[in-house]
């Protein structure tokens, strides 16, 4: 009796560890260069390293425990080249191979494989992509190097038309894992999905696509966008008074009765700066005195980088300076500049607007 128990308990022990192993990630780069080379493996959830390693005879190894399956990037720099690989942490051996993408050896991998990357379309549209890029730079003349450029626009259209269909494809199917998770936020970053459409799916999802971290971050930058849409009140920032040092909020910039451009920007952003020289300080000289206040919400930005550039382009009216990395998050900003118009009694009347859009909105509204 005791013998048939104690083989009772080692099968279960036995079962036990396989049931609760981690992974293993076996990976590849079989290519020149690449000896002693860093690789990283990345939390896609919040694009951050969970650890990393180095090459040695083009292989390289990691190995760690997930409670549940999780996606994850793998970075190498080898020499000139970068490899950049997604992959799915889950219990098992994983191989992959990130020069030729072959991925095999769990079943969300085996799954993540046959649905994203052993796809035909994406490879041929990709090789077209790449011989318009070559006409370009070995056009004859300018004519030669437009039509290039067109053809790439209609192919990367098709590309995205594309990976958008597979990726709605992919997610009705697997509604319940993470492969549907991520399909179904590639399909939210592709496509122009708004907050209530998202906020609907996800309230009726599974745990596995619901508490998909970059979902839920997708849907609170749709929130936020959609609470500073166009009609909506502006919502407060705080921040530092560049002019004055001390601590502030947008609300406090604002004056009464006057309209107000809200321009977010940074100092080493060139499209920024070329809003800011060739119109919002030209126009501010030009309309002030009849009722426009501008205000700059300086992001993502060091301080003696914003003052100089301050001093570079001549700005005259106010600076908040975004202290605390928030005002992007409150307005769903994800570029800069992001410029808004905003009327007298404090409401968004126009959101996006650049170049010549933005004397017209003020020539309108005041």
């Amino acid at each position: 009796m005791n013998k048939i128990f104690s083989l009772l308990m080692a099968a279960m022990l036995v079962l036990a560890a396989a049931c609760n192993r981690g992974y293993t990630i076996m990976g590849e780069i079989p290519v020149e260069g690449c000896e002693g080379a860093t690789v990283y493996l990345i939390d896609i959830a919040n694009n951050t390293p969970m650890d990393s390693t180095f090459i040695a005879d083009g292989k390289f190894q990691f190995a760690g425990r997930v409670e549940e399956c999780q996606m994850a990037k793998i970075i190498a720099m080898a020499g000139a080249e970068r490899y950049m690989s997604d992959v799915v942490l889950e219990r098992g051996t994983i191989h992959i191979n990130m020069v030729n993408d072959s991925l095999y050896g769990t079943p969300m991998n085996d799954l993540y494989f046959s649905s994203f990357t052993n796809d035909s379309e994406v490879k041929r549209l990709n090789e077209e992509m790449q011989m318009c890029m070559a006409r370009y730079y070995t056009a004859a003349n300018p004519e030669e190097q437009q039509a290039a450029v067109l053809d790439y626009g209609k192919l990367e259209q098709e590309l995205v038309e594309h990976l958008a269909a597979v990726s709605r494809t992919v997610y009705e199917k697997n509604p319940d894992n993470i492969i549907g998770a991520y399909a179904l936020n590639r399909l939210v970053e592709m496509e122009k999905v708004n907050y209530s459409t998202l906020d609907s799916i996800l309230n009726h999802s599974t745990h596995a696509v619901a508490d998909y971290t970059p979902l839920q971050n997708a849907r609170k930058v749709l929130f936020n966008v959609e609470n500073t849409s166009e009609g909506k009140r502006y919502v407060d920032v705080d921040g530092i008074d560049f002019a004055t040092g001390n601590a502030s909020k947008l609300s406090a910039m604002m004056n009464e009765g006057e309209v107000t451009i809200i321009d977010f920007w940074a100092s080493w952003c060139g499209p920024c700066r070329r809003e800011i020289s060739d119109n919002l300080v030209r126009l501010y000289a030009k309309y002030h005195d009849k009722g426009l206040n501008i205000i700059g919400i300086d992001v993502w930005d060091k301080l003696p980088d914003h003052e100089r550039a301050v001093a570079d382009l001549g700005i005259t009216y106010p600076q908040l300076i975004d202290t605390t990395r928030t005002a992007t998050d409150n307005y769903g900003v994800d570029g800069i500049p992001t410029i808004l118009l905003v009327d007298r009694e404090g409401t968004i009347v126009k959101r996006g607007i650049r170049g010549d859009e933005i004397e017209a909105a003020i020539i309108e509204i005041l």
